[in-house]
């Protein structure tokens, strides 16, 4: 049994194609303008979830290169202030080098005291520097508030220990620790700290600072020391002082005593090598500890200028003042350059960083492209076929128009 399709329904067919395929014709010159095969998801629902997954780690990068770029700022300007610390550092030593000479009466060291108070002034500022943002770079985990302040004690840091983040992946620090920096050089040599103790006051003995005979041999432990207590101006007793403050002889009883020369390397203590000069009185000591990494900035300049103020200062003060503060110096400008060091590694590091970054942002771009742009050959070609097929279509629909009733019949 056949059937003849009433010719209404054959012009509706007709006409629903025609317009499917200028719809067809209209997306394509659409993508083809746009330069955009995937406009929604529904256009290509795989190819939508490879570019959105490539958006936001091409966003996440961005954001990970204007951090990088916040802390590529603030260690620039850590670095270039700890530059200019160390300067004015190295300028203060030559000053204590000098303070001395001689003929330099209480006068010219009241001066240079006042030189040195100005040196530590300037440091001061330099240690509360602030990026444009009036962020302390210095302050570590709290750079909103001033980090150093100057109190009747010293210096005490206000801020808080470590530096802060700008990223909880990536170490892209933002500020740093500055207690660490100006607060935390090793005392003494870096291994052990020698020290004046209660001297009398004709005393004109002072200790250098020493330094390590064979690493290996060193006892001492954190919280115990060794004091070497004069009685009289050419022998002295030691003794080993324990943790808990209990003390003994040492090495015992027997061989504790012994002859003092002034100048002459002392090496009874086990590892260690240093010098007392000068004459001391009966009840002179002097102490022997473990390096601590607590030695501030100012305080080393704080002790020296203190003994150069003080008009009544004896020979063996100045020369321990003076021996002392050359050592404490040369420990905390130690400190900074390797601090300063820190900040141009980690410079270095966010240089590599950023290009390895941009290279994840063009690797992205080119996933997000492959997946939504258009391939313009692919496209122009299919333009031309849709245009093609619409033609025919439109052809077809117009030749049915003109259809009479007896061709009608004859289908």
């Amino acid at each position: 049994m056949s059937y003849r399709i009433a010719s209404a329904q054959r012009r509706d067919s007709s006409l629903i194609a025609l317009q499917r395929h200028e719809k067809s014709l209209s997306e394509a010159r659409e993508r083809l303008i746009s330069g955009r095969r995937v406009d929604k998801p529904s256009d290509d629902p795989a190819a939508a979830a490879r570019a959105e997954r490539a958006r936001v780690n091409q966003t996440r990068s961005e954001g990970l290169l204007r951090s990088m770029e916040a802390s590529r700022t603030a260690m620039s300007l850590a670095e270039s202030t700890m530059g200019g610390a160390i300067e004015l550092l190295q300028g203060a030593r030559e000053t204590i080098v000098g303070a001395g000479n001689g003929i330099y009466n209480a006068a010219d060291r009241t001066s240079l005291a006042e030189s040195l108070k100005h040196v530590r002034g300037e440091l001061l500022r330099l240690a509360n520097t602030t990026d444009t943002g009036d962020h302390y770079i210095f302050g570590g985990q709290a750079a909103e508030r001033v980090p150093f302040v100057d109190t009747a004690g010293g210096v005490v840091f206000n801020g808080v220990a470590e530096s802060a983040q700008g990223s909880l992946d990536e170490a892209l620090p933002l500020t740093l620790d500055g207690e660490a920096a100006w607060l935390g050089a090793r005392s003494g040599n870096g291994v052990f700290k020698t020290a004046p103790g209660n001297l009398g006051a004709s005393s004109t003995a002072w200790i250098g600072a020493g330094s390590v005979s064979n690493p290996s041999a060193l006892e001492l432990g954190a919280g115990e020391s060794y004091a070497l207590t004069f009685s009289d101006s050419s022998t002295y007793t030691v003794t080993r002082i324990a943790a808990d403050g209990s003390s003994s002889p040492y090495p015992d009883a027997a061989g504790s005593t012994r002859a003092y020369v002034s100048g002459q390397a002392i090496t009874a203590l086990p590892g260690m090598s240093f010098a007392i000069s000068g004459t001391p009185q009966a009840g002179d000591v002097f102490t022997v500890e473990p390096s601590t990494e607590d030695l501030s900035v100012f305080d080393a300049l704080d002790k020296v200028i203190s003994v150069l103020s003080d008009k009544s200062a004896g020979s063996g003060a100045l020369d321990q003042a003076r021996n002392s503060g050359l050592r404490d110096i040369d420990q905390v400008l130690s400190n900074l350059q390797m601090m300063r060091s820190r900040s141009g590694d980690t410079l270095n590091r966010l240089d590599g960083f950023e290009s390895r970054t941009d290279s994840r942002i063009e690797a992205d771009q080119v996933i997000r492209s492959k997946a939504e742009d258009l391939d313009l050959a692919e496209a122009i070609s299919d333009l031309s076929t849709k245009e093609t097929v619409y033609q025919a279509a439109l052809k077809s629909y117009a030749t049915m128009g003109k259809m009479s009733l007896f061709d009608y019949i004859g289908t």
